[in-house]
């Protein structure tokens, strides 16, 4: 009767060890060494895009980083988002080449270029990497960074949606590459700005 026991104990015991999701830190994990300055915003807690950029609006100027937790198929995932603070009188200038965005569910590249976000796997191994050497990517993969924009009323599923992608794409390309790479997101409060070039001068006539 003991030993019956004892053996129905140890398949109780089984079955209630639970497995760990798998956890990944973005920019990189050395980020998180000091969690002193960090707030954590949990996506699930907020209803749209609108919310979010008011709360993580509220973090910056508090002098704190924001960090956004999401989790999707037994992964969590925690994404420092840099967001400049509203009240800054920072003007922050990135060189147009370093940076690509994301609005509603396209990425414009270098000003010019809009590709669907279904394209993001080259798009991202491009902007990162770029080894081809192309000049609307980042030449530089500390600088390059992602610019993330949504309506305010956009819902937390989709944002989640999109998150999950980008760092899935990015996890993918990361450990092709000995998980050094950085994945940087700016959270943004305005929609993309075009910057509109000049007319050339009509050819002086001789």
């Amino acid at each position: 009767m003991t030993i019956v026991s004892l053996f129905y104990n140890c398949k109780t015991d089984n079955r209630t060890v639970e497995q760990k999701n798998t956890e990944f830190y973005y920019p990189r994990i050395t980020n998180f060494e000091n969690d002193s300055i960090l707030t954590k915003i949990d996506l699930d807690s907020i209803k749209n895009y609108g919310e979010l950029i008011k709360i993580a609006d509220r973090i910056a100027c508090s002098g704190k980083l924001p960090v956004l937790k999401f989790n999707s198929d037994k992964t969590d995932f925690n994404l420092l988002v840099f967001k400049m603070c509203s009240e800054s009188n920072i003007i922050a200038d990135y060189s147009g080449k370093n940076v690509i965005s994301i609005e509603n569910n396209t990425v414009i590249i270098n000003d010019q270029i809009e590709k669907p976000i279904d394209s993001l796997k080259s798009i991202l191994r491009n902007h990162i990497l770029n080894p081809e050497k192309q000049s609307d990517y980042s030449q530089n993969i500390e600088k390059a960074l992602i610019f993330y924009y949504q309506d305010s009323l956009f819902g937390k599923e989709e944002i989640k949606k999109q998150l999950v992608k980008i760092t899935t794409e990015f996890n993918e390309l990361n450990g092709k590459n000995g998980d050094s790479l950085p994945l940087r997101i700016k959270l943004c409060d305005y929609p993309y700005i075009r910057i509109e070039m000049p007319i050339p001068p009509p050819p002086i006539e001789k």
